[in-house]
Order: structure tokens, then C-alpha cells, then sequence
């Protein structure tokens, strides 16, 4: 497998760090844009990346604004989820000309699911979507309920970012190493909550406007993500080419999540239904 890093120009040709994963042989069936979680960044999707690699796609992706190498100014800043899906457009014009003439999907997990789903609903022409425990709504406290007193950037206030790592994943090994994850976002700003939240919404009243073929992969025992959001979003999308897919014990993080090989062979045969 090849791994390769570089730059796209942005929204308000803002430079921004990519990264792109292909088979050795370089020939590729179909490419996919993937989109990471909230506070990570694109390397937390080296494990999925390397098993679609290997069974001959092309993955691209980049760190969403406000994270790690593609923070802007402050750590944890998104100004707008619209700066986010034109950064979107951009990088699509990029791996639409790397990936000729192979179809291209957008697949994203939690707040990337949530992405993910916001650009599909937008761009109907996609080959397609999958979203696994998207973001639609919140069933834990991601601040702690704890603003920091702390003011950067004239009036822009943050909040400490808290995650609890065990319940995003039970596979014990990448629990330690997403613990000791020096990249991972320890703080939001009060802006990036309120485009969360107000994205959420959204994209909950926009089901219906979703066309294009959607795949949805969602944990049982996910306790960061409200389900039942999930499941009234997927009630309402008008695709007659809809899966929705429960995963039992399984927590939050599908990609990352003991267990993960079932979840990689349904996309991979999914994906491979819509080549």
C-alpha cells in the first residue's frame, strides 16, 4: 500500500493538508473520500484505509479545518460547516482528476458521518454515501459543561473538549493509543459547538433532499450518539437505494471497534454493488 501526503488549496485558497492511500499496483476501482471524527485527525483512518487499499480503492483525505495540521489560527475552530463543504468541492476536483474516470464516494464516521451526509444531500450526483454512527445528534456531554475562561482571538471563546476515549471504542490497543493521541483536539470553540449544533439540525430537516445511494452503519452500544436520531434521519430519506445496518455490542467507533472486519466487508460489499 501506498501512502501519500500533500497539500489542496482550500476555501479562500487556504493551503491544506491531504493525505491519499492506494494499492501498490496503483490501479484503483473506485475512489473514496473519507471523512474522521470530531477532534481527530485523517491518520485515525489509516486501519480502514489499508483494508479498502487492499482490495483495490483509492482513499483520500484530509484534517477538517481547526485540527491538527490544517488548524488555522486558533486549535479547534471551524468558522463555518459551509467553509467545510466548499473545502469539500475543492479537494472533489482534486481526486476527481487523480481518479479519471473511477466512480467517487464520500463515507465519513460520527462527525464525519455528519459531513459526509450534509455533502451527499448537497451534490445528489455522487456515486454514493456510507455514514457509520453519523453525528445527528448527541447523547453525551462533549465539553464537560465547562467553558474555559480563556478569550483568544478578540472575543472567541473556547470549551475544553472531553472525550471519553473507552466509549468511542472496546478494542483495548486502540483504546491506549487513541488515549495517548497527542494530536487530538483538547479544546473547541464556542463557534465550532454552535456550527455542530446547528448542523445536526440541518441535516435531520434535509433527509428527505437525500437522493444518491446511502449507506448507514450504526452501533448498538453507542453512548456518544443519539441512535434514535439515526434512525428517524434514515426514516426520512426519499433514495429508494437506502441500508441501514445495526451492529450488536458494538460501541461508537464502527471503523475502530472490536469486530471492525464485519463492518469493512458489508461497505466493501456495498461499494462494490455501486461500482
Amino acid at each position: 500500500m501506498k501512502n501519500i501526503t500533500n497539500h489542496f488549496e482550500g476555501r479562500g485558497t487556504q493551503k491544506l493538508f491531504y493525505q491519499y492511500w492506494a494499492p501498490d499496483s496503483g490501479k484503483v476501482k473506485g475512489s473514496i473520500i473519507a471523512f474522521h471524527g470530531l477532534g481527530t485527525h485523517s491518520d485515525r483512518l489509516k486501519i480502514p484505509a489499508e483494508y479498502f487499499a487492499e482490495k483495490g480503492y483509492g482513499i483520500y483525505s484530509f484534517d477538517l479545518r481547526g485540527h491538527w495540521r490544517n488548524i488555522i489560527d486558533i486549535s479547534g475552530h471551524i468558522d463555518s460547516m459551509e467553509t467545510i463543504q466548499k473545502d469539500i468541492v475543492l479537494f472533489m476536483d482534486l481526486v476527481k482528476e487523480k481518479s479519471k474516470d473511477s466512480k467517487i464516494f464520500v463515507i465519513g464516521q460520527s462527525f464525519g458521518g455528519l459531513i459526509a451526509l450534509i455533502y451527499a444531500i448537497n451534490h445528489p450526483g455522487i456515486a454514493g454515501v456510507i455514514a457509520s454512527s453519523p453525528l445527528l445528534g448527541l447523547k453525551m456531554n462533549i465539553s464537560g459543561a465547562k467553558k474555559v475562561e480563556k478569550i483568544v482571538s478578540g472575543q472567541m471563546k473556547t470549551i475544553e473538549l472531553v472525550i471519553e476515549q473507552n466509549k468511542m471504542t472496546s478494542d483495548v490497543k486502540l483504546l491506549r493509543e487513541h488515549i495517548g493521541d497527542k494530536n487530538k483536539l483538547k479544546q473547541i470553540t464556542v463557534k465550532t459547538y454552535s456550527e455542530i449544533e446547528d448542523s445536526m439540525k440541518w441535516a435531520l430537516k434535509s433527509a428527505s433532499r437525500l437522493i444518491c445511494p446511502v449507506l448507514i452503519n450504526q452501533g448498538m452500544e453507542d453512548k456518544f450518539a443519539d441512535i434514535s436520531k439515526t434512525k428517524k434521519f434514515f426514516k426520512n430519506i426519499r433514495s429508494s437505494d437506502k441500508t441501514y445496518k445495526e451492529y450488536e455490542d458494538f460501541v461508537h467507533e464502527l471503523w475502530h471497534d472490536k469486530g471492525r472486519a464485519e463492518v469493512y466487508r458489508d461497505m466493501f460489499i456495498w461499494l462494490g454493488k455501486h461500482l
